[in-house]
């Protein structure tokens, strides 16, 4: 497999926000990327400016149909991907008031979103170069569905999903890395990246900045969660 190949990155989420910064900046990188998005013309811009190297896949990715159609169009059209970034619910679009229910919604289509996703991109990753999956998180969508006080399992926190699968990516041969607000249980040598402020792309160039070094972890840190999640507009 030819090394100068342009690295094919499937990005979720990528309507706006977080999602569509990482996947605007990986254009610019040269790699060829697979928008998901909600509406066909969010993708626009992106198809418009870097012609013959955008793949746009609309639809819903919790809803299991839409997922396996995305993964179908990937396989007839690329075959292979390198890539796979889980941008789960940076929720840049949340509506006020945020309540308790829409906080659930949040966590269980994300929650979906991404079981969805990694099952269907396995065997894609596998035909890739150096392959890598990133998980992509917020304060919001990081948190627990159900009741707070059940054990955290994968049918329950995007977080355990993500854990619970890394030793199957690793066994394929495919790192992971999860990218995360500070909580109080992380260790203090946790790679983090904190700048003066947070915007969409500045966070974009710090995610991708540290993912060459492929790390378990990362962090993002902010004084304050609002400051971070969601990003400011």
């Amino acid at each position: 497999m030819s090394s100068d190949r342009p690295r094919r990155i499937w990005i979720t989420g990528a309507s706006n926000g977080l999602g569509h910064a990482l996947a605007e900046a990986l254009l610019e990188q040269g790699c060829k990327v697979a928008l998901s998005v909600r509406n066909r013309d969010d993708a626009h811009p992106l198809e418009t400016d870097y012609p013959g190297r955008v793949l746009v896949l609309a639809g819903d990715l919790h809803q299991l149909p839409q997922a396996r159609r995305a993964c179908a169009t990937l396989t007839e059209q690329w075959q292979a991907i390198d890539g796979l970034i889980v941008n789960a619910g940076t929720c840049d679009y949340l509506p006020l008031p945020i309540t308790q229910t829409l906080l659930q919604d949040v966590v269980r289509s994300n929650l979906a979103a991404a079981s969805h996703c990694l099952d269907g991109a396995l065997p894609l990753l596998d035909k890739g170069r150096a392959p890598q999956v990133v998980g992509i998180l917020s304060a919001y969508s990081a948190l627990q569905l159900g009741e707070p006080g059940q054990p955290r399992r994968p049918a329950n926190s995007i977080a355990s999903l993500f854990e619970d699968a890394r030793p199957l990516l690793v066994a394929h041969g495919i790192d992971l890395t999860i990218v995360a607000p500070q909580t109080p249980a992380q260790a203090m040598n946790t790679p983090t990246a904190i700048p003066d402020e947070w915007d969409a792309s500045s966070a974009a160039s710090a995610i991708l900045q540290r993912l060459g070094e492929r790390p378990q972890q990362l962090t993002l840190q902010a004084l304050a969660v609002n400051e971070l999640w969601p990003l400011p507009k």
